[in-house]
Formats: structure tokens, C-alpha cells, sequence
């Protein structure tokens, strides 16, 4: 705390963070809507249990970063994380929703679709970028309204989820 005022910075405070595998005997598909009965997937059991340790739900976050090496996944993640249901999706983007301006502003800079696949590092990209976001130094892209808190999302193969989530 002390050096954050030094520096004249807001304080970030890592919520939570919680990093889950697929259950035994569950499997892995990239469909939110196919129910995995065996204990969910990795990324529902993360986002949960981060949710859960943070104290709040979903609809408290006001930036997100979502893993999205490929086209598809930053939708599919959306209903993963529990931002909507899964189907909802279409109208989120038809809708502007997960714009800079928008209801949760996701991927603010441009996603690993932007910036590239560090293999490993992008866990850490998101979380500047929420640091970044929380502290307001964001410019062109920076999330209006005084954002609060933040989320981060990876995904990697074969079934290991992590998430963070930030406040300030």
C-alpha cells in the first residue's frame, strides 16, 4: 500500500484466483450448452470457486479478459465463466455488450487474437491489462465509468482453467 501511494496509483488487490483440471471421468468439449456431468469443466469449476472466494457473482465485474486463441472461444468462455447463458451469446455482441463502452467490456486490448499467443504469458497479459483498466491509465481503449473490479480467464489443453479476479 505503502509504495502504491508513493507511486500516486490506486491500490490493486488480487480478490481471488483459483486454478482447476478436469474431474476424473468428465470430458472436454467446447460446447457450454453439452451438460458434463461428471463435475464440469475446468473453466465452470474455476470460475466458480473464484466467484465464490471473491464474495461477489458475475454481474459485479466491470472488465473482463477471456481466453480467445481462436475465433470461437471468447464466446464460448463467456457462458463458460457465467457472464450469460450459453445461446445468449449472439445477442451479447449484437448488442454491443462486451464493447469498450459496453454492459462488461471484454478483451479491452485486443485479446490474444491482437497480441498475440505467448504459450504461458498470456495470464499475466490479462492481468495488466485489468491492472491497466482498474487504475484508469487505459487511454483509447480505457473502460469508462471508473471500473471496480476485473476478471481474467485462461484456458489450456488438454483441461486446466485459471482465473483471477482484481480489485481496486
Amino acid at each position: 500500500e505503502k509504495k502504491a501511494r508513493e507511486l500516486g496509483k490506486p491500490l490493486i488487490r488480487l480478490k481471488a484466483a483459483a486454478m482447476r483440471t478436469r474431474p476424473p471421468g468428465s470430458f472436454e468439449v467446447f460446447a457450454p450448452s453439452i451438460d458434463v456431468t461428471r463435475g464440469g469443466s475446468a473453466t465452470n469449476i474455476a470460475s466458480a470457486d473464484a466467484f465464490r472466494l471473491a464474495g461477489i457473482g458475475p454481474e459485479d465485474i466491470a472488465v473482463a479478459q477471456l481466453q480467445d486463441t481462436e475465433a470461437g472461444a471468447e464466446i464460448m468462455h463467456l457462458a463458460e465463466n457465467g457472464f450469460c447463458r450459453d445461446g445468449e451469446q449472439e445477442q451479447w455482441l449484437a448488442e454491443g455488450r462486451t464493447e469498450i463502452g459496453g454492459a462488461l467490456p471484454v478483451n479491452t486490448d485486443g485479446g490474444c487474437l491482437a497480441c498475440g499467443e505467448p504459450i504461458g504469458a498470456s495470464g499475466l497479459r490479462q492481468v495488466y491489462e485489468n491492472v491497466v483498466q482498474l487504475r484508469g491509465d487505459g487511454a483509447g481503449r480505457q473502460v469508462p465509468g471508473d471500473p471496480k473490479t476485473a476478471y481474467s480467464h485462461v484456458y489450456g489443453a488438454p483441461g486446466v482453467s485459471a482465473v483471477t479476479i482484481l480489485e481496486r
